[in-house]
């Protein structure tokens, strides 16, 4: 993994919402730092060119092993997840380009990156890992008697990402919101797609269909909780 998942919540489980105390000028304290703010510009560009590259491939590859209904479903899936990305790239690129302290002051958790790299390489990753797995057959197994469970998981997750997108919104300028709001439709809309063709895949197996749907709904609340961050650090600059 590229940059090892950190859940966007204090550490008592709890999100952060204030704590406007903690003043970016803190910036330059010692903490961890992620690969993303290591990066140079050829760097990242090179890594973004390599993923895009091998989801071609493997986006590809998996299309040629289908037909029908199935195949109508991914090519749906795909153009929704790409409008997804270029909508997250135009969201990010209006303030965090440059790197940012994020989760000031959680212990274990307080850490310089760059939200804008670190959240579309993970877009691109966790795209081709898919694809790649459903190709060999491979989908989240749950315990059968656990679908319940996870529906109701599930629905939690949902409820807790619209919460920290809402977050991002409440918290930064009025300018960029139009932008972040769009990319936050366009990954609903993809998570519809792509719910849609999971339910094909997974043929009738419930508790497959809620693990992928639950996977989906974890990975981008972890970019949208770096996001969130991001526009905090913000905020106290200008509260600065």
């Amino acid at each position: 993994m590229l940059f090892s998942a950190i859940p966007a919540q204090a550490g008592d489980g709890r999100l952060v919402t204030q704590n406007w105390a903690g003043s970016a000028v803190f910036y330059d304290a010692p903490c961890d730092e992620t690969e993303s703010f290591h990066m140079t510009d050829d760097e990242f560009l090179c890594n973004r060119l390599s993923l895009e590259n091998r989801l071609i491939y493997a986006y590809s590859a998996y299309l040629n092993s289908l037909d029908g209904d199935e195949r109508e479903a991914l090519v749906a899936s795909q153009k929704a997840w790409i409008r997804c990305y270029y909508a997250y790239d135009e969201a990010l690129k209006q303030l965090w380009l440059e790197p940012v302290k994020i989760y000031f002051g959680v212990t274990g958790q307080e850490r310089r990156t760059n939200v804008y790299r670190e959240a579309m390489l993970l877009l691109l990753i966790n795209r081709i890992t898919d694809l790649e797995e459903w190709s060999k057959g491979r989908l989240v197994r749950l315990d059968a008697g656990m679908a319940e469970q996870k529906a109701a998981e599930l629905e939690e997750a949902l409820t807790r990402l619209r919460v920290k997108m809402g977050l991002c919104l409440y918290v930064i300028q009025e300018e960029y919101r139009p932008r972040i709001m769009d990319a936050h439709r366009a990954y609903f809309d993809f998570f519809d797609a792509n719910g849609a063709f999971l339910e094909l895949i997974s043929k009738g197996d419930r508790s497959a269909l809620l693990g992928e749907k639950l996977l989906q709904a974890n990975r981008i609340a972890y970019i949208t909780g770096v996001h969130y961050q991001g526009c905090r650090f913000f905020r106290r600059e200008r509260e600065e």
